[in-house]
């Protein structure tokens, strides 16, 4: 038997509200109550019915239809209408970070986001702050051949944040995604999406359909996993050398790509620990780098790198 609904059980509860409020009437005729006595008895129930329908009613359609639904607690979301600015930002972060992470499962490399990757905007409702996403775009394969990849990046980084919460080791997750490059970009979004602490947001609860359990994230969340984004995963492999050109950068993960890798079948992701000013440099630049690899499942190819030595190649 299927479980009800969110929005079928909070009707049942008008229902029952409605009933009551019946019953209270009949007992008060029946009782020859004045109207103002029926009005105070009936007060408790039009309260409750009102918090139903402003509250409770869009919220539970919001779970319903949510495959990512984002619980945000601080009091930079306790007003009753949020500010525009942490919206945008909460918004612009999780789109981010789903993308980034579904353009990573599908082997995309592209700039452009396949239609398929593009999740919608299910509503927000109050109650600190709920905003609800949908990957309902990915229902079919595209042109491309892209499927449901945002339901399984969220499926991933949801994986990847419960393990993080609960202070799972780095082997742990990497059990979990055995995809080195996955890996490390799921740890960066759950980094990104728990709370720094210092604009009012001090945890970030994940829920939707497509998360198998509720998990919070707090500044602490953020601090275990960049704590796992410091160092690689299982034993060490034999170092090696690339030659590829920088064409994405992200100087606060210490991350940057490289493409069209000589003797690589895939793009390489890159862990450094450089200067910033040396970093800002490489974009679109043909660089040779050397380090400890972490291979893709069944050793196919490089897939993450931890860097060791960087040299710029002049003229290529």
């Amino acid at each position: 038997m299927s479980h009800a609904s969110h929005v079928e059980r909070t009707r049942a509860r008008v229902r029952e509200l409605q009933e009551g409020m019946l019953g209270m009437a009949d007992w008060a005729r029946e009782s020859n109550a004045t109207k103002d006595d029926l009005e105070l008895l009936l007060e408790p129930f039009r309260e409750m019915m009102d918090e139903l329908y402003e509250r409770d009613l869009p919220l539970a359609k919001l779970v319903d239809d949510s495959d990512l639904l984002l619980h945000v607690h601080g009091s930079a979301v306790s007003a009753r209408v949020p500010r525009v600015a942490i919206l945008s930002n909460l918004l612009t972060q999780t789109r981010d970070q789903v993308t980034r992470l579904g353009k990573q499962i599908a082997g995309v490399t592209t700039s452009r986001v396949p239609k398929n990757l593009e999740m919608g905007l299910v509503g927000i409702a109050g109650g600190s702050l709920f905003v609800g996403f949908s990957a309902a775009e990915a229902s079919a394969p595209d042109a491309d051949g892209h499927g449901d990849v945002t339901r399984e990046a969220i499926e991933t980084m949801a994986r990847v944040s419960a393990l993080v919460a609960d202070d799972a080791t780095l082997q742990a997750i990497a059990e979990s995604v055995p995809d080195p490059a996955t890996r490390d970009i799921a740890v960066d979004a759950v980094r990104l999406l728990a709370p720094s602490g210092q604009v009012g947001i001090t945890e970030v609860e994940v829920m939707g359909r497509c998360v198998q359990r509720a998990v919070s994230l707090t500044s602490a969340t953020r601090r275990v996993a960049r704590s796992l984004m410091s160092k690689p995963a299982g034993k060490a492999e034999k170092r090696v050398k690339f030659i590829g050109t920088v064409r994405w950068l992200d100087l606060d993960a210490k991350r940057f790509e490289i493409r069209n890798v000589e003797g690589n079948e895939d793009d390489v992701r890159c862990a450094y620990e450089l200067p910033d000013d040396e970093v800002r440099e490489l974009i679109n630049k043909r660089v040779r780098v050397a380090g400890t690899p972490e291979s893709g499942p069944g050793r196919r190819s490089v897939r993450l790198l931890w860097i060791e030595q960087l040299e710029t190649l002049d003229g290529r």
